[in-house]
């Protein structure tokens, strides 16, 4: 709604008693209009003022009742916070019933988006590090035990979060065939590095000393052990891959604070214990 303008009634008929109001005062000072016909044109004048200063009120008024009725409006409307298409949006959730009343801002349904699905995981500063957007992940969930999801990193936490000490990692996941569902444990993995032709040992083959990492490697007649110190890589469960001189034949896993460089040691014959152990099963 507009202010009245010159078009306006209210506007015109003040313009007209403006005209008036300066004819009649010309007439006066020239002797032909009397004192009594200029004060009913003043007094029309004034009150064409009054009507048009009314109308402008009047006005003001309904532009603020507009301005409350399109706010109250405004409560009336749902609306959807997101942007881009629809296709893969789905109900997950219903807040309320028809025929419920709800307060302005309430939530009423929860909108999911399923291809592609967000995953998130929480890594340690040992693996932050290695993380970048971008690389590429396989995802595997208690639902689907035996199979693969591809995705990829999208997004990597500037911070770690106090309680826990970890960051947080979201990533896209591939899931035309809308198996994925939201709420679902997933177990991430990452190709952090690759090392080609790796020297790989059981982690309880490693052993300390002197504050150095090493292995103690069996002499090829079986008679004794040297130790040489390692470098740990890429671990992977029970395995660890190390880096090292003279890496090559069988190492000690258990027992090795027993040793030290040099110690002889004697290995049992395994085919025999075998046979031994069966005779020993088969008497009665």
């Amino acid at each position: 709604m507009k202010s009245p303008g010159p078009n306006c009634p209210r506007q015109s008929a003040l313009d007209i008693a403006k005209r008036e109001f300066k004819r009649t005062e010309s007439l006066l000072k020239r002797g032909i209009a009397s004192d009594s016909e200029f004060d009913a044109i003043r007094q029309d004048r004034l009150a064409k003022q009054a009507q048009l200063k009314v109308a402008r009120a009047q006005v003001t008024k309904a532009e603020s009742s507009l301005e409350s009725a399109n706010i109250r409006l405004g409560y009336t409307k749902v609306t959807a916070g997101w942007t881009g298409s629809d296709e893969h949006r789905v109900v997950a959730e219903r807040y309320v019933d028809e025929g419920q009343t709800v307060a302005a801002n309430a939530p009423l349904l929860l909108i999911v988006e399923l291809q592609p699905i967000i995953g998130v995981v929480f890594v340690t500063e040992r693996d932050y590090a290695h993380l970048k957007p971008g690389q590429l992940i396989s995802l595997t969930t208690d639902a689907y035990p035996d199979e693969e999801f591809p995705g990829r990193i999208e997004r990597i936490a500037p911070v770690f979060r106090k309680s826990t000490r970890q960051a947080r990692i979201e990533m896209t996941i591939d899931n035309s065939q809308y198996r994925l569902k939201p709420g679902m444990f997933i177990r991430a993995t990452v190709v952090l590095a690759q090392v080609p032709e790796a020297t790989i040992i059981p982690v309880q083959a490693l052993t300390i000393r002197d504050d150095r990492s090493g292995v103690f490697i069996v002499s090829e007649d079986g008679r004794s052990v040297a130790w040489h110190e390692v470098k740990a890589g890429i671990r992977e469960g029970n395995r660890v891959q190390v880096e090292g001189q003279g890496l090559s034949g069988r190492v000690v896993t258990l027992g090795q604070q027993l040793v030290k460089n040099g110690s002889a040691i004697t290995i049992p014959d395994m085919q025999s214990q075998t046979v031994n152990d069966r005779e020993k099963a088969d008497t009665p």
